[in-house]
């Protein structure tokens, strides 16, 4: 062995140097090496994590989404309902109420022109007696001028 360490040109002092080394490499790994990996590890393994934990609430997101969009177009679909039901009652009452003022109207053009063919009766009437004594009021001075 002292002629393979002659050969090698090593001395005695190789194997307190080697037996440093691996005491330090074994202490140093523990100390050091190991924290460091295990830091990388966790750093690995929480990008992981987060990476999933977005793409489930991106997912989640969007099934909530997709929910809403779809809660909407049914309540879009329910106020059109209500709103055409409105408007027909809208119209159902406007109708009545233009009813309602027409019979109105035509009850109150027909008392007009009641009331006005009335008045035209008495004045007719007046007149056909006016034009009696007027005719012979103007009779009678033309006869008295005569006489």
């Amino acid at each position: 062995m002292d002629a393979l360490l002659n050969q090698l040109e090593l001395n005695n002092s190789f194997f307190a140097e080697f037996a440093i080394l691996a005491f330090l490499f074994i202490t140093l790994s523990q100390l050091f090496f190991r924290p460091f990996l295990k830091l990388f590890e966790m750093r690995h393994k929480r990008t992981v994590e987060d990476k999933e934990a977005a793409e489930r609430l991106i997912l989640q997101a969007n099934g909530k989404f997709e929910e809403y969009r779809r809660l909407l177009a049914e309540e879009r679909t329910v106020a059109k309902k209500e709103y055409e039901l409105a408007l027909a009652e809208a119209r159902k009452q406007e109708a009545e109420i233009l009813g309602h003022a027409r019979d109105k109207a035509k009850k109150i053009t027909q008392e007009a022109a009641d009331s006005v063919n009335s008045q035209r009766e008495q004045l007719k009437k007046q007149l056909e007696t006016d034009v009696e004594s007027v005719a012979q009021n103007i009779s009678e001075r033309l006869l008295s001028r005569k006489v």
